[in-house]
């Protein structure tokens, strides 16, 4: 994926104007982080075997609600801690929906898409929550380097995740639900325990993400989350995760956002339309999926070739950048 995103720069950097220039590389990093940060909650989720659509209306729930905690409290602390709250516990919901009652994780959080929308909605009669302190709306413009800190806040988050899919017992138990859910259920693994905490983590991971959102709009709104599922989803598709289940990278899954992040950046200086960007954003997902559907082809013709008697890999080593 790195030689990809790199190719693509250097490409754009010919066809267009400023595309390197230091501010409008900053601009693709604060405009990234967003994106990044939730496609980590994802990326967990999809190497389960799962799928969440409820991405960004989590994103806009907990946006509203740290919004409204800070503009009715004037607490800034109270404020993100009941956005992540929010976040955390509609991905509990959803995890226990899955888990608990074995509904397919499709229907689940498509579902989800459309109640925590609605409801989040109905609450804030579609209005826009605010204002919140001048202090949180700088964490989006200023930090060390002219970075914002919300762009140094997602590389740590990478980090720290990083260090949980392959160093943890946790990590690991993900990685052997997502390669197999029956030999992970008989070499011991409480898989219904590990999916409920996936989903509790990606709705952290994209409260996290509203509330950052929300700074960079000093207010919050319901939909504001909602542009932001294709990203975030083909992000973490972009990066080599399987759809499968089982195999991928959170690396990867970074710069599958940084390739959509200078994508859409690119096709703006050379002033595309929004429904030509939507095209080409779309046909390279579709790339993408279509080469994991035939990398996935070619790994079960190998296996059947070698028989069963062959040693097969393990679900440990499949988290390598």
């Amino acid at each position: 994926m790195l030689p990809a995103l790199i190719l693509l720069i250097v490409v754009l950097s010919f066809l267009t104007d400023g595309l390197l220039a230091k501010s409008n590389i900053i601009n693709v990093f604060s405009q990234s982080a967003v994106v990044a940060i939730a496609a980590i909650g994802a990326t967990f989720v999809i190497l389960t075997g799962g799928i969440d659509l409820s991405v960004g209306s989590v994103i806009g729930a907990s946006g509203v609600a740290s919004a409204w905690v800070m503009s009715t409290t004037g607490s800034l602390a109270l404020g993100i801690a009941g956005g992540l709250f929010a976040g955390a516990a509609i991905g509990a919901l959803v995890g226990a929906t899955v888990a608990k009652l074995k509904v397919v994780p499709f229907a689940v959080t498509l579902a989800g898409l459309y109640v925590v929308s609605g409801c989040t909605t109905l609450l804030v009669h579609g209005k826009t929550i605010g204002p919140v302190p001048t202090g949180f709306i700088q964490f989006s413009i200023d930090g060390p380097g002219g970075v914002p800190d919300s762009v140094w806040l997602a590389v740590v988050l990478y980090v720290l995740a990083q260090v949980a899919l392959t160093r943890t017992k946790w990590g690991r138990r993900v990685l052997h639900v997502g390669a197999n859910v029956e030999v992970a259920r008989i070499s011991g693994i409480r898989v219904a325990r590990t999916t409920l905490s996936v989903y509790a983590v990606a709705g952290l991971f994209s409260a996290i993400a509203g509330v950052v959102l929300t700074s960079g709009l000093a207010g919050a709104s319901a939909s504001m989350g909602s542009p932001l599922l294709l990203n975030v989803v083909g992000a973490v598709v972009l990066g080599g995760t399987s759809l499968a289940g089982g195999r991928g990278s959170l690396l990867r899954t970074g710069i599958g956002v940084l390739f959509l992040g200078f994508l859409s950046n690119g096709m703006s200086l050379l002033g595309l339309q929004d429904y030509d960007q939507q095209i080409v954003t779309g046909a390279f997902i579709f790339l993408a999926a279509s080469a994991d559907g035939l990398a996935r082809w070619l790994r079960r013709r190998s296996t059947a070739r070698r028989g069963p008697s062959d040693p097969q890999p393990q679900a440990a080593g499949m988290a390598t950048g």
